[in-house]
């Protein structure tokens, strides 16, 4: 009787490291419960995916770009606030909007510079069998990340874009214009980065 044939890698025939695909962020698996086998005295790296590591490279430069476009952000103006008496000419108000004002930016530099800096070791281990766990754990986290950090600064840009007729807070993006364009400016870049970080 004809003993069934196994696909190659999994029951010893035709395996090897060469049996496991380690091209993609998914090429780490390699079965249910399987562990990677050792490499041999002398083998070389496994093979590096060039779109993959493009992908992670353009994670890290928009998350740098994010975080240093909303950290760099500040605007300083003058608003006209009408005096107590009616003839009184109006009175001109020096005000600054900066990031460090909202708790939603805040998280939102400080997120994007955490992915920037994950993403630098992850290119920097990239040929490393030792680190696909902690990398493919560390993707997951700076996904979570980026995507709860876009979310927190658009719904406060919208907030200043829009106010809020309800609770009767006023709109501010019509006097910090500039700052309100490259918050959301940021906003966009990381949320491409956080796509991207899909792969």
């Amino acid at each position: 009787m004809e003993s069934s044939r196994g696909k190659p890698g999994l029951n010893g025939s035709g395996g090897g490291a060469a049996a496991f695909d380690y091209s993609s962020r998914r090429g780490y698996y390699t079965g249910a419960g399987a562990a990677l086998p050792p490499l041999a005295a002398g083998s070389r790296a496994p093979p590096v995916d060039p779109c993959c590591v493009a992908l992670r490279v353009f994670v890290l430069l928009g998350t740098l770009a994010s975080a240093v476009v909303m950290a760099a952000d500040r605007q300083s103006t003058t608003v006209q606030i009408a005096a107590g008496e009616e003839l009184a000419p109006p009175l001109r108000v020096p005000v600054t909007a900066k990031w460090t004002y909202s708790s939603a930016f805040v998280y939102f530099v400080v997120a994007n510079a955490m992915v920037f800096a994950f993403s630098a070791a992850a290119l920097a281990a990239v040929r490393r069998r030792s680190a696909v766990v902690p990398v493919m754990v560390g993707d997951l986290v700076a996904m979570a990340l980026l995507f709860s950090a876009v979310g927190a600064a658009a719904q406060f840009g919208l907030l200043g874009e829009r106010g809020n007729a309800h609770v009767r807070w006023a709109k501010v993006c019509d006097v910090y214009g500039p700052f309100c364009e490259r918050a959301m400016a940021a906003v966009v870049v990381s949320l491409i980065a956080a796509f991207a970080d899909l792969n």
